[in-house]
């Protein structure tokens, strides 16, 4: 689903996202203002969860929570005042996250993860990235940012 034209694509293609062998999926599109989503993907095999969401408009919220290997999220957020969290779980798991708007932030933690491909894009001004990384191992992190008091943290615990 997706679109805005997915603000132009690229990052990873947003990772040229299918469907997931057998875990969850989730296609989510939020227009207008003041839009909130917590999503929990969880599974007890390792077929992987799919998230594909998309919000537009000022002052969204995204709290996601996935866990297990083979996970997969594209998340578009569009317009000011952006708040993006998301907490990962396993390995194999794919991430890009785009923000295009002021005031934008990004709060994501990877917890006991292994080949973690993660994606973070900020366009826009006054963004702040926080990363953390807790016993990670062979990870491929891209962090771009456009704009004006931008700032980056990275945490690393562990391996």
């Amino acid at each position: 689903m997706l679109s805005e034209s997915d603000l132009l694509a690229q990052p990873s293609e947003l990772l040229n996202l299918g469907t997931t062998r057998a875990g969850s999926e989730a296609y989510i599109q939020q227009l207008g203002n003041n839009n909130q989503l917590q999503l929990l993907q969880q599974q007890e095999n390792l077929e992987g969860n799919l998230a594909r969401v998309l919000q537009s408009g000022n002052s969204n919220i995204a709290e996601l929570l996935q866990t297990e290997g083979g996970n997969k999220l594209a998340l578009i957020q569009s317009g000011n005042n952006n708040y993006y969290e998301l907490v990962n779980y396993g390995a194999d798991n794919e991430l890009v996250n785009f923000q295009d708007g002021s005031n934008n932030k990004i709060n994501q933690q990877l917890i006991n993860s292994s080949q973690v491909r993660s994606e973070l894009v900020q366009i826009g001004n006054n963004n702040e990235i926080i990363q953390v990384l807790e016993n990670i191992h062979s990870e491929g992190f891209i962090i771009r940012q456009v704009g004006n008091d931008l700032k980056v943290t990275v945490h690393r615990v562990g391996q």
